[in-house]
């Protein structure tokens, strides 16, 4: 657990966990985190860097899992706070920390650093679920935590009804985006709607009926 107050950080533990652990230690950051702010861990082992994005969690902090690529090299880590709010970009004191070397494992550190590579699988998941027109009007974007579409408030060229065109009586809309036509369930005099195959078929039916008892 690291500590923060008026962006300084400090921790009690020396040892941030052993090399090559994986999913088993919480990168923790708790004290008074001012609002506004969207927070990552610099992290540094030698001349190599790592960004880690922070999630706000239960405890009012941010954390992020290590990986064992995240602790792929033993020695002294440096790890430094930084925020973001808008263009204002503010860091904290680096803290040093310790990653006893472990016997085994095969992992490696990023490639990318780790802010990246999650931004660039971000990316990859928008471009494979492109916005769709939603039935209210407005565009249904892909929510990437989520795994499915949800309503956004950004409206649809042309303003409604989920479609971006004034459609006339003979045509709707059904669903998300199935344009079909208009029918009438019987011939009316004044109905200017095509009719059903199945009251096609009981019209006739009935004037057959009709002609046999002439």
């Amino acid at each position: 657990m690291i500590t923060f107050d008026n962006w300084r950080i400090w921790s009690d533990q020396k040892i941030l966990a052993p090399q090559f652990d994986h999913m088993t230690c919480l990168l923790a950051v708790a004290g008074d985190l001012p609002a506004g702010w969207t927070w990552e861990m610099l992290v540094s082992a030698g001349e190599d860097l790592d960004i880690l994005p922070l999630s706000p969690d239960d405890t009012g902090g941010v954390s992020a899992l290590l990986t064992a690529e995240h602790l792929s090299r033993c020695g002294v880590y440096t790890l430094q706070l930084r925020g973001r709010r808008g263009e204002e970009v503010r860091h904290s004191n680096p803290l040093p920390v310790l990653v006893p070397e472990s016997l085994s494992g095969d992992k490696h550190w990023p490639a990318l650093p780790t802010e990246f590579s999650q931004a660039e699988s971000r990316i990859a998941a928008y471009n494979a679920h492109p916005p769709i027109p939603g039935a209210g009007g407005c565009w249904r974007l892909w929510n990437v935590e989520a795994g499915a579409y949800e309503d956004s408030d950004l409206p649809l060229p042309g303003g409604g009804g989920g479609f971006p065109y004034q459609l006339g009586s003979s045509l709707k809309i059904t669903g998300v985006n199935t344009l079909e036509v208009n029918t009438a369930d019987a011939p009316e005099a004044d109905n200017t709607l095509p009719i059903t195959a199945a009251a096609v078929h009981t019209t006739v039916g009935n004037i057959d009926a009709l002609l046999q008892t002439i």
